[in-house]
């Protein structure tokens, strides 16, 4: 008897205008040899369960106006992996890889709007964006060190504490890129002014806040978060 193929029942459309020339035959050919139906083209009237549409990335021109229509798009990297692993293709809305597979990511300190964002693209990558704090969190998001998740982050979960940034490199490359670079720093988000303290000791301090992610201000304002002062009155 034979197997069933992982793409099985799948229409999958594939424009030259939408998938990269360099990887377009070996998509078709893993497409067609997984048992899919291959179109050449772009129909965004198709938009059922089983339709499939490939499309570069995210940034393609047409990607909008097809994610509205509610089309399944997938990346190629995603397609290929699929075809590797002989999976079958995932229906989420949009899938550019499968790099954070497995992954669970937690976001502290952000708007709702960048939530929904962070949420996109860790989905995007084949993760999952976590809700409530837990010991199987993989990494954490945190916009400055004021975030609400961050010291549980620091001293009980002891993973990597990371930028948004980090999070659209890897989306950027299709791939988890090292944390080193993309790591909060300990003052980052905080407004220190400085008092009773003067000279070059002063320049050091300042120099410290800045080498360290927080901003320096010579006048003590609303905005300040912290204040240093050599004596307690």
């Amino acid at each position: 008897m034979l197997k069933t193929k992982p793409f099985q029942g799948a229409n999958v459309f594939m424009s030259r205008n939408l998938v990269p020339p360099e990887v377009f035959d070996a998509l078709h050919d893993a497409v067609k040899d997984n048992g899919a139906q291959v179109h050449l083209c772009c129909d965004p009237s198709r938009n059922g369960p089983n339709d499939f549409h490939i499309i570069s990335s995210r940034k393609h021109e047409k990607f909008n106006d097809l994610k509205s229509k509610g089309c399944n798009l997938l990346g190629p990297r995603c397609v290929l992996s699929c075809a590797k692993a002989r999976r079958p293709l995932p229906t989420q809305g949009f899938t550019c890889c499968l790099a954070m597979e497995g992954v669970k990511v937690l976001a502290s300190g952000f708007e709702m709007d960048e939530k929904v964002k962070i949420e996109e693209l860790v989905a995007e990558m084949g993760g999952v964006l976590q809700s409530k704090s837990s010991m199987d969190v993989n990494f954490v998001i945190v916009k400055t060190v004021l975030a609400a998740k961050y010291k549980w982050a620091l001293n009980t979960l002891k993973k990597p504490i990371v930028t948004f940034e980090w999070l659209k490199q890897c989306s950027d490359e299709h791939r988890v890129v090292p944390q080193e670079s993309y790591k909060v720093l300990p003052f980052s988000g905080l407004n220190i002014c400085v008092t009773g303290i003067s000279g070059d000791k002063r320049k050091e301090m300042e120099m410290l806040i800045l080498q360290y992610g927080g901003k320096y201000s010579a006048e003590l304002t609303k905005n300040c978060t912290h204040l240093i002062s050599e004596i307690s009155f």
